[in-house]
């Protein structure tokens, strides 16, 4: 016989006489995760492997707390490891399209910039005070003068044997220039074109052989003036080497430990060196507009600044970065640009770091589902996790488009734990359909949506709704409110032995009472608050059941609840409109024919 169903043996009501406080205010703040012990070792085993591959994807459905679950135990797991390096980008003076990627300790990025800035500062008041001593004058007319004797007296020799030969010498751009010289007069070519051919045949004879003579001493004026240009470049090397030597010593020592530092010095100063007219000021030039001129005198000193593209001064422990937009560019980097004079330019000072610069050394976290409707991102996330490289490109170039010239940064390598967020029907069909998730996310932490209804649990739950109100200043919840509460976590679960894990879901009911307790002025929220926050979130989604319930008692639908029928049961299905799902009582009859012999 058919037995009655007791709606009460179903419910599994909680005497609020069991909550061990008269409110949330007498209760401790929840400082653990509950009901994940499966997830949170999976979580902690992930984290803890250091070996390639093995990164997480966190599996549950939303409201079960798994991203707050994950931001929490990253935080624990960070402040135990060592600090991140600090990244930074300078400028490759062997190949500009190419800046240098460096690292320095937490915290010493910055320092490095202050300190190169102040150093180019100190260089720029170095140099010109050196060349306008009187010192450096003495020495450059000293080194300029047997030159120069030298010289004007192979000049006086070359005119002697010109006026010998009927020729004068002028100097011009090209070089030495022969001038024939007729009745005492030097002739211009204009008038040297309208001579007599033989005339003119006999003077270019005679310069063709002074040419001759005089190519040899040519040669040595030439190798002269050679010598002291490159006797003046000497000079002034050397002069501006006592001038900065000190300055890089400095540098040099302070980061002698920090490994690339010392060469990018060397670099920069071999850089200066090079071009020391740039420190000495250019000259001011007319009909150029004053900004340009401005614009001039500084873009030369750009290639001597330090990008910082990674800072942890402020980081304890390991960075944990979590990435709300991980479009292509904020997940990798990006090469910004800007226009100068209606012309697009970039250069490293323009390079950007994007989270996996920033987590590096640490963790980041990502929602999958962000991450797949971003085009690119998730490409771009499986090739740095498989290179151990973190590249900063332009998305057209990963599409294969032919893109504007732009500079190419060294990439960083990376040393990261990387966590997806998502759903299980995501993994499924990421591990279904792409061969590379499963080698590069190898520990799955599944959050479950339930747990048991015990003691500790319930007292749990009640810690977490303490922690809830003091989180967001809401009203505290009172010793029936608080039973109310796990009563609607049952519900959540469809299972009177079991709480649902989906606390989102159970914060919002609270929210929605703290509403109701403030219309009614009260300084708490009762039992009453939190039923009517049920009451009424029910009414907000149930009008189809009710129009199905109209139609019921209306004889729309037949439904028989007495007697007997032949062929006939009376069926219950459920019925699921978003976040609402309830009963509908339904017919269900069955016929039967002949059928052929056999059946």
């Amino acid at each position: 016989m058919i037995q009655p169903l007791n709606i009460e043996e179903y419910r599994n009501a909680y005497e609020p006489g069991k909550v061990e406080c008269a409110s949330t205010e007498e209760m401790r703040p929840l400082e653990e995760i509950i009901g994940q012990e499966r997830a949170l070792r999976a979580l902690r085993f992930g984290l803890d492997i250091r070996e390639a591959g093995f990164n997480v994807y966190t599996a549950g459905a939303q409201g079960t707390g798994r991203m707050r679950a994950v931001q929490s135990l990253l935080d624990e797991f960070a402040k135990a490891k060592p600090r991140a390096s600090d990244w930074v980008y300078v400028h490759n003076f062997e190949n500009s399209y190419e800046p240098n990627a460096i690292a320095l300790p937490a915290g010493r990025g910055m320092e490095f910039r202050e300190d190169m800035r102040r150093f180019i500062e100190e260089v720029r008041q170095a140099l010109p005070r050196a060349f306008q001593s009187e010192e450096y004058a003495k020495q450059r007319d000293e080194t300029l003068q047997s030159l120069q004797r030298n010289r004007t007296e192979l000049i006086a020799r070359i005119n002697q044997k010109a006026q010998g030969a009927g020729f004068v010498i002028q100097m011009s751009p090209i070089g030495l220039l022969t001038i024939p010289v007729i009745n005492g007069q030097p002739v211009p070519e204009e008038e040297f074109i309208n001579l007599p051919e033989e005339v003119r045949a006999e003077v270019l004879h005679r310069r063709d052989a002074l040419n001759t003579e005089l190519r040899g001493t040519l040669r040595q004026v030439q190798d002269i003036e050679r010598q002291g240009a490159e006797a003046v470049t000497n000079l002034n090397h050397d002069i501006a080497l006592y001038a900065i030597g000190n300055l890089v010593a400095e540098l040099k020592e302070k980061y002698a430990g920090v490994t690339e530092v010392p060469e990018h010095i060397d670099a920069v100063q071999n850089d200066i060196l090079e071009n020391i007219q740039i420190f000495l000021g250019l000259p001011e030039q007319q009909g150029i507009p004053p900004q340009f001129q401005a614009f001039m005198r500084e873009a030369p000193f750009r290639k001597y600044e330090v990008n910082v593209v990674v800072d942890n001064v402020t980081v304890e422990g390991a960075p944990v970065v979590f990435e709300q937009n991980p479009t292509f560019q904020n997940l990798l980097g990006k090469i910004e640009k800007e226009v100068q004079f209606g012309i697009f330019t970039t250069d490293f000072t323009m390079i950007r770091p994007g989270s996996l610069h920033r987590a590096n050394g640490g963790y980041l976290i990502l929602n999958v589902e962000d991450l797949l409707r971003a085009p690119l991102s998730w490409d771009g996330l499986k090739t740095a996790l498989k290179t151990g490289e973190a590249v900063i490109e332009e998305p057209g170039e990963r599409m294969g488009f032919i893109t504007a010239k732009t500079i190419k940064p060294e990439p960083i390598p990376l040393d990261i734990k990387v966590t997806l967020v998502g759903t299980p029907m995501i993994y499924q069909f990421l591990y279904r359909m792409d061969p590379d998730f499963k080698e590069l996310f190898k520990v799955k932490a599944d959050f479950d949506t339930v747990m048991e209804r015990n003691d500790e649990n319930t007292n749990k739950y009640a810690d977490f709704l303490c922690n809830l109100v003091r989180e967001e200043n809401l009203r505290h919840l009172e010793r029936g409110a608080i039973a109310r509460v796990i009563e609607y976590g049952s519900r959540l679960a469809a299972d009177k032995e079991k709480l649902s894990t989906r606390f989102a879901v159970v914060a919002d009911l609270v929210r929605e009472a703290n509403f109701y307790a403030a219309g009614d002025d009260s300084d708490q929220i009762e039992r009453k608050h939190v039923t009517k926050a049920i009451e009424e979130k029910i009414y907000r989604s149930n009008l189809i059941e009710q129009k199905i319930e109209e139609a019921i008692r209306r004889g729309i639908f037949l439904i028989e609840t007495e007697g007997e029928r032949v062929g006939q049961v009376n069926g219950l299905s459920v019925i699921g409109v978003g976040d609402f799902a309830f009963g509908r009582p339904s017919r269900v009859t069955a016929s039967i024919g002949v059928g052929r012999e056999g059946v």
